[in-house]
């Protein structure tokens, strides 16, 4: 995933907890599974917090001192966080160049927003995709040729139409979830 996403994880996640610890935020993400979908590992997590300190995203809300421990930092998002946090989320979900899956982080924090911007959103991304999809089927034969050396890089796109695809159905029945007011949103 992207810098952009490991960004909204944390500041996310923060939000949720805060006051907290890196150490909370990574273990969260971690329930999550986001170390796995999002491919975010732990130093990943105390690097962001460490940008999102020095840009004035996030502050120290107190230091913990155990004397057999390290101490902790506690962290808190502050209101330019809070703007970040709100950036990101609509940034990803509105994505003008959508990847198979990219949507997964702005997922975590969907109630968030409001049911005209997840469906202004889910639609102009079904729109996208069925553009690309258009294309790609009418395009795949005249890129890839039967001679062709590396005509096996032909399936990383055959891969990600198929990704495409199964995206396009999910967002279809997620859109009339949140058309049937299935999820508690932003008002």
């Amino acid at each position: 995933m992207s810098v952009q996403a490991t960004r909204l994880l944390v500041l996310g996640a923060l939000r949720l907890r805060q006051p907290t610890h890196g150490y909370d935020i990574q273990r969260e993400l971690t329930s999550w599974n986001a170390d796995q979908w999002a491919n975010i590992a732990r130093p990943s997590v105390y690097n962001q917090l460490r940008t999102l300190s020095r840009e004035g995203h996030i502050a120290v809300a107190a230091v913990q001192q155990d004397e057999r421990r390290p101490s902790k930092t506690l962290y808190s998002i502050t209101p330019s966080g809070e703007a970040e946090f709100t950036r990101l989320l609509r940034e990803i979900v509105s994505n003008e160049r959508p990847q198979p899956l990219d949507i997964l982080p702005a997922l975590c924090f969907l109630p968030m927003l409001t049911k005209t911007e997840i469906t202004v959103a889910l639609e102009k991304r079904l729109s996208i995709i069925d553009g690309f999809l258009e294309s790609f089927d009418s395009h795949m034969n005249s890129w890839f040729h039967a001679d062709a050396r590396a005509n096996y890089i032909r399936e990383i796109f055959l891969l990600t139409r198929e990704a495409f695809v199964g995206e396009r159905t999910w967002a279809r029945e997620f859109l009339e979830r949140i058309q049937a007011d299935e999820y508690q949103l932003a008002q």
